[in-house]
């Protein structure tokens, strides 16, 4: 028997019909399109045919096969050493020892192998053969087919690799499945994971449950007839479903199950199987309920914070307090009150303020705001802020930190106290100005019980003598003593009346009777019982005073003149001058538009500068001797100086030795409009 010419005939198929000439050439043209179609169809099928002649040795190769190695029938002529080099090295030893049998037992074979084309492919390939006998039933050859079958094994692997990634997803996301069979009308399938999640084994969960409908067994009663009843539908309807249930296994395990069913269905929409989805859901259901409880306890807290936060909005909001909160120096929060404060109509403006340093007055450093805000940690203080329009406001306040929206912050509380700030203010002046008063006033005190003692003692000594020794003594000795007498008393009444005079101002206190006065006529009451002093000293008093009127109380400027003018007459010599003047000045920021100067001079002794500067201090006695040994009781200027001052205005004096002395005050003028 003939070995076939495989690779002649796929190649050349008239060369294949020359020895045959005998044939017709119809049956030639049909051996032709077999070989075609062959060729074709071995093509298609990635599929080709060789021949191995045992005898010989010699193998034969369709050109499919060529193209499944790689190789170029041109180039390559096949052996069997030259196929197994192209067997891939981990399969040749079995691909060796596989034709080894082939060789031994000549009987049929089928194995799977690799094979590396020549560019380093690898490709995957089933060889099947079997022997060709002869007559008589000896193999003389071998026959067969090598299929590729690299993309199927790829294919496969890919549905295998797919299948166990859905193996595993349902492993990991406990998911459980059954199959039933319209056909058997029972379970064709139970999943390892739906036996576990009822306690069983696969093989004892179908035998229990070979119909889905008895697994109502194992759920809870409550959930019972609305698990069958939706099973029942789905096997009868092909319905879907979507359940969840509670199952009791057979060791007394409560679980709670959530179901998925979907029918399958034929191309005529025909019910073919029904596949049930279970997942156990206990663990999920109970996180669910803790979730449940948790959130209804969160909206419990959050409704309860909603009422809380809603007190604290009402009570920052209506507070007379201004209230702020700073991150820094920010300002991220403030209420009405604090807006209100500072001049603002809502606190959305103090916030739009950004810097709380754009609070502070202008002309601090960098660093005041935060030296404020450290010192009223815990603690009151009083600040002043300015508005915005820029009008200082004083403050208590005090702060703490807190936390505010998840973040630190420092929450500051004032209270606006300008109004008391200033009254506590004016009430320190007051206080120091009475302490300071209340001082001067005892010092004062033991200047006069010191001045009223000396005087009365002269009185007293003198007036003793005079007594006992008149009417033995001579004549100018009595007229002596008696002028000493005469100056004594004199003195103590200008002390006793001064005196008088500041008890009339001190009982009256601030509150004095001012009218309308004519200044000349004032000048000229308070000169009249000075004139005999002035002429018996021989000294002139001029009163330049005329068509002056001031606003004044009356009684109190005569003392004031009357003790100045008193001062000039004592302390000037014979044919000396003492001047009273007055004149209009006008004066800026004051109560009036215009005061009056009064200016009381003399061209006396004068005083140096040491001297006058102690003239108002009733720590220092400042008097001193006139030009005929006239003494001073030291309480007339300081009586001058208080009644000027209840009048607003001040009290000066000019002075040095030779030049004289210049006393001047002002007075409320009044000036018809």
């Amino acid at each position: 028997m003939s070995k076939p010419q495989l690779r002649k005939i796929s190649e050349n198929p008239r060369a294949a019909l020359q020895p045959a000439r005998a044939k017709s050439v119809a049956s030639s043209s049909a051996a032709v399109d077999e070989m075609r179609l062959l060729s074709l169809a071995e093509s298609v099928g990635n599929m080709g045919h060789w021949y191995w002649d045992l005898e010989t040795g010699e193998i034969t190769w369709s050109d499919q096969v060529f193209r499944i190695f790689g190789l170029s029938p041109d180039i390559f002529t096949p052996t069997l050493a030259k196929f197994v080099e192209y067997v891939h090295p981990d399969d040749q030893g079995a691909v060796s020892a596989q034709i080894k049998k082939i060789i031994a037992k000549r009987t049929p074979f089928e194995f799977d192998m690799r094979i590396v084309r020549p560019g380093g492919a690898v490709r995957h390939i089933i060889a099947r053969g079997q022997p060709e006998r002869t007559e008589g039933g000896s193999a003389i050859a071998m026959i067969g087919v090598c299929t590729d079958v690299t993309d199927a094994f790829a294919a496969l692997r890919s549905i295998q690799d797919q299948n166990e990634m859905l193996d595993l997803a349902a492993e990991l996301a406990h998911l459980g499945h059954w199959v039933w069979s319209a056909d058997e009308r029972s379970l064709s399938y139970c999943s390892d994971e739906l036996a576990r999640i009822h306690e069983m084994t696969p093989v004892v969960f179908q035998g229990r449950f070979s119909d889905p409908r008895n697994i109502s067994h194992a759920v809870a009663a409550k959930d019972r007839a609305h698990y069958r009843a939706n099973v029942e539908r789905g096997l009868a309807e092909g319905t879907p479903y979507e359940i969840e249930y509670e199952i009791e296994t057979r060791f007394a395990t409560s679980k709670h199950v959530r179901e998925i069913g979907q029918p399958i269905l034929d191309r005529n929409g025909k019910l073919t199987r029904f596949v049930a989805t279970v997942q156990d859901v206990t663990d999920v259901r109970q996180r669910e309920l803790l979730l449940e409880a948790a959130m209804r306890a969160l909206e419990s807290q959050t409704e309860a914070l909603k009422r809380s936060e809603n007190k604290f909005r009402d009570m920052v909001e209506g507070s007379i307090q201004g209230i702020l909160v700073l991150r820094g120096s920010a300002i991220v929060f403030a209420n009405q009150a604090m807006a209100t404060m500072l001049g603002l109509s809502a606190p959305e403006e103090v916030t739009a303020l950004a810097d709380f340093s754009k609070l502070l007055p202008r002309g601090g450093d960098s660093h005041a705001g935060e030296r404020m805000l450290d010192s009223i940690v815990g603690k009151l203080g009083r600040f002043a802020l300015t508005t915005i329009e820029r009008k200082s406001i004083w403050i208590d306040a005090i702060g703490r930190h807190i936390e505010w929206e998840g973040a630190s912050a420092f929450l500051v509380t004032v209270i606006e106290v300008t109004d008391r700030h200033y009254a506590e203010e004016a009430l320190k002046q007051k206080t120091a100005e009475l302490e300071e008063l209340n001082l001067q006033k005892d010092k004062l005190f033991s200047i006069i019980a010191h001045d009223l003692k000396g005087p009365f003692n002269s009185v007293l000594g003198f007036a003793g003598l005079l007594a006992a020794k008149a009417p033995t003594m001579p004549p100018e000795k009595t007229t002596e003593y008696a002028n000493l007498v005469y100056e004594s008393a004199t003195s103590v009444h200008d002390l006793l009346d001064n005196l008088l005079a500041w008890a009339s101002v001190q009982m009256r206190d601030v509150t004095l009777r001012t009218t309308s006065v004519d200044l000349k006529n004032v000048v000229d009451a308070s000169l009249f019982p000075l004139r005999a002093m002035a002429a018996e000293k021989g000294v002139e008093i001029v009163n330049t005073v005329a068509g002056i009127r001031v606003i004044a109380d009356e009684n109190m400027i005569r003392i004031v003149i009357r003790n100045l003018i008193s001062n000039g007459i004592k302390f000037t010599n014979s044919n000396g001058r003492v001047q009273v003047a007055a004149e209009l000045v006008p004066v800026r920021g004051a109560a009036y538009d215009r005061v009056v100067e009064i200016t009381v001079s003399d061209t006396g002794v004068g005083m140096t500068p040491e001297f006058a500067a102690n003239l108002f201090n009733t720590g220092r006695k400042a008097s001193q001797i006139g030009t005929r040994g006239e003494r001073g009781t030291g309480l007339g200027l300081f009586l001058c100086r208080d009644i000027i001052s209840r009048h607003g205005g001040s009290l000066t004096v000019d002075s040095a030795p030779g030049r004289g002395t210049a006393f001047r005050f002002t007075l409320p003028a009044d000036v018809a409009e």
